[in-house]
């Protein structure tokens, strides 16, 4: 670039040339009329947008605008709006859910599927921190997905535990059962719950027999599900853990639930019956969706 004599004094021109022949040079003309208008139009929009919606900080406070707008009140309106659909586009089959009782509604093609589908998204959000996405069981948690149920697997049993809750209870050291005792007893359980495949010791039996195991047990082992008490013959720990045998022995000695005990199992199912998380009529579908998660009593 040059700076020289201006050839052309009458252009509107800088006086900067490009070339030696002065054919390339830089002009001082105006910006186009729509380009200036489009300028000043998206000026007053920023200055708009600034005072209409939430903005800046000024002097330790942000603009809230003269609109009050915000993301949650949009968000709370829509979700009114969807409400307003969901009952009027499923009043019916809500009502039929409302009156029917759990073993109609799961016999209804209709009606269960609409149960299991709208129950997805409450069981993610009030059961799936404890049973897992897929009533897998997280530890520590039962698992809804088998039929080895403390309270039973029928669809008025599991209303009942999410309704009314549950809080199971064994005692610690029953009749004063020694460390040792404890030791042997849970080897016995853990070859027992392996079935065939295990090598479990009779004469550890007395231990089970004696120890009082079957008041809650029963003789067979199968528990019982009015007590809640675990079925110990198939080899599904409501405890689960790497050293299984280190599991039994704390749970014989520490007991579940015991008060003033740092090392006892909790073991607390919440009620929701009794809560305003969720309603008569979700606790309903719950019921209908943890049957059918693969382990609950079939309906004929």
């Amino acid at each position: 670039m040059s700076e020289q004599k201006n050839s052309f004094p009458g252009e509107n021109n800088t006086g900067h040339f490009w070339d030696e022949e002065n054919d390339i040079r830089e002009l001082n003309n105006p910006p186009p009329r729509w380009y200036m208008l489009a300028l000043y139009m998206g000026t007053l929009a920023v200055i708009v947008y600034t005072f209409y919606y939430p903005t800046i900080p000024w002097f330790g406070e942000h603009n809230k605008g003269f609109a009050s707008w915000t993301q949650i009140s949009e968000m709370n309106e829509s979700v009114a709006k969807l409400e307003i659909y969901r009952e009027e586009r499923f009043a019916d089959i809500e009502k039929a859910i409302a009156e029917k009782s759990l073993e109609e509604i799961v016999l209804d093609d209709e009606l269960r599927t609409y149960a299991i589908k709208t129950s997805k998204v409450l069981f993610g959000d009030n059961c799936s921190a404890c049973h897992g996405a897929a009533g897998q069981g997280n530890i520590g948690f039962p698992v809804l997905a088998d039929d080895d149920w403390l309270y039973g697997g029928k669809l008025e049993q599991i209303s009942t535990s999410i309704t009314s809750g549950r809080k199971g209870r064994m005692p610690a050291r029953m009749l004063g059962i020694s460390d040792a005792e404890a030791s042997t007893l849970a080897t016995f359980l853990i070859e027992i719950g392996k079935g065939k495949k295990g090598n479990s010791d009779l004469a550890s039996k007395a231990l089970y027999m004696n120890k009082g195991c079957i008041a809650c047990h029963a003789p067979n082992m199968k528990g019982n599900q009015l007590l809640g008490s675990v079925n110990l013959s198939d080899g599904i720990y409501r405890f689960k853990a790497d050293d299984q045998h280190a599991s039994i022995v704390r749970i014989i000695l520490h007991g579940v639930n015991q008060v003033n005990d740092p090392l006892t199992q909790d073991a607390v199912m919440p009620s929701f019956g009794h809560s305003s998380i969720i309603n008569a009529l979700q606790i309903k579908k719950l019921a209908i969706y943890v049957h059918q998660l693969g382990g609950g009593v079939s309906v004929k």
